[in-house]
């Protein structure tokens, strides 16, 4: 049987997916987390109590980056669906080229999701034609996909114009670490200031959206 954990903070969601696959011997989902807890994946991993991770993500960017930002640490250890109803095919994008094996829309149907399931598991893409065929056309990576899996931490909460002690919290380091890490970054992508941060987000679809056009967090 393949072990499922199932990464959402939407109460309906986790519901529905469990009672959808709680009646299948071949596939269940055994832990529901809030949040992308590296530590506890690795541990459940080496338990052999998790096959594969379904990520529900909304459409707004704000948490998507706090997403993207720990998908480098368990990617490509452990298969990733992701499950989404957004319609921006950049914003995907920068899932799958994070990790994720496949996208799957909310709204799909079980038949659906158990196919995504079992593709995801082989290790092949589940992905709609328009997003496979952006995939295809981008053979060469991105500049920061280069990067190392903290200097990607960094980078992406630079993004969101989190100041260096913030960010030294939020990644439980030293500002001093914090300092290191952004200079690599700044290095390794040419860039000059934390503008250049900024420019590089709307050339690459990263910036957070305002929160006038962005759904929030629970809570």
């Amino acid at each position: 049987m393949k072990k499922i954990a199932l990464i959402s903070q939407d109460s309906l969601v986790n519901y529905s997916l469990s009672h959808l696959l709680s009646q299948r011997k071949e596939m269940q989902i055994k832990h529901v987390l809030a949040s992308i807890d590296e530590e506890k994946i690795r541990k459940l991993r080496a338990r052999r109590q998790l096959d594969l991770l379904i990520v529900c993500v909304s459409s707004c960017k704000r948490d998507g980056l706090e997403l993207l930002s720990h998908l480098r640490g368990i990617a490509p250890h452990i298969p990733v669906l992701l499950l989404s109803s957004s319609e921006d095919e950049h914003f995907l994008l920068n899932f799958i080229r994070c990790g994720c094996k496949g996208y799957l829309d909310k709204y799909a149907s079980e038949h659906d999701l158990v196919q995504a399931i079992e593709t995801v598991y082989s290790g092949k893409h589940h992905l709609p034609d328009t997003l496979r065929q952006a995939l295809q056309s981008e053979q060469t990576p991105l500049p920061h996909e280069q990067l190392s899996k903290r200097e990607f931490q960094v980078f992406l909460k630079f993004i969101q114009r989190k100041t260096i002690a913030t960010v030294a919290r939020e990644l439980n380091v030293t500002a001093g670490a914090v300092s290191v890490f952004r200079s690599r970054v700044l290095r390794k992508l040419n860039f000059k200031s934390n503008a250049d941060f900024i420019f590089y987000a709307l050339q690459h679809h990263l910036l957070t959206l305002p929160d006038t056009q962005c759904c929030r967090a629970p809570g």
